[in-house]
């Protein structure tokens, strides 16, 4: 098992972590101790940001820095543990279209991203899907639903029909498109219980930072009839 050890003063830079939601903290004295993280976290950009941090791997309650073999110091104890997003809660005010509060403002909009996540929607156009679904198997269009969106498709679901058009990612009933990512990352929760606050809706975000709204009960399954009975 691994932790990470880091000075109070620099809790800031747990920003960029606190959606990570495995990982637990706990606190004493001047520093704030982590730890359950996936194997990949700790190698990460977002830790790696975190000024004069010590990965330690615990061996027989005694704490090693990572890549070393003599122990440092012993694990505390009486270390009260608890998710980090609970350690560290972010309180927002009341949420105003796309800002947040009132005398100051949090623009919500769209950054690449450096993760890679896996596509869960398709957004296409009639002719591409079209000339797909007239030949599709029946058990290849099962597992998907799908929405019309002006004069475009939205399909959602996996694995994706192999066809032209923009793919997206979920987060928080959010699909964001491929290779993009929130700019206030940590926030997405927030955003969407704001947003969508009885998780009730499905929100796309377009590059442009634009968003549609799409409620959940108007998906309905993909399949030769349903979308032929659509087009009549």
């Amino acid at each position: 098992m691994y932790f990470l050890e880091i000075n109070k003063k620099y809790t800031d830079f747990l920003g960029a972590i606190r959606n990570w939601d495995t990982v637990k903290a706990a606190f004493d004295e001047q520093t704030v101790w982590l730890k359950d993280f996936l194997p990949e976290q700790l190698n990460s950009i977002e830790i790696q940001q975190i000024p004069f941090h010590i990965v330690y791997e615990l061996k027989a309650n005694l704490l090693f820095k990572k890549g070393s073999l003599l122990p440092s110091k012993k694990l505390p104890s009486g270390l009260l543990w608890t998710p980090i997003m609970r350690a560290f809660p972010v309180k927002l005010p009341k949420f105003n279209h796309n800002y947040f509060g009132i005398d100051q403002t949090l623009q919500i909009q769209l950054k690449p991203s450096e993760t890679a996540h896996q596509s869960h929607a398709l957004l296409t156009d009639y002719k591409e899907m079209k000339a797909y679904i007239e030949t599709a198997p029946d058990f290849r269009l099962k597992p998907l639903t799908w929405v019309v969106l002006d004069q475009n498709i939205l399909v959602i679901g996996n694995p994706l029909l192999p066809i032209k058009g923009e793919t997206y990612w979920f987060k928080n009933d959010f699909l964001l498109p491929a290779g993009y990512d929130l700019e206030w990352s940590v926030l997405s929760k927030t955003i969407q219980q704001n947003l969508n606050p009885f998780s009730e809706e499905i929100l796309i975000w377009n590059k442009d930072n634009s968003c549609i709204k799409i409620a959940k009960n108007k998906m309905k399954q993909l399949s030769i009839s349903s979308f032929r009975l659509t087009f009549l």
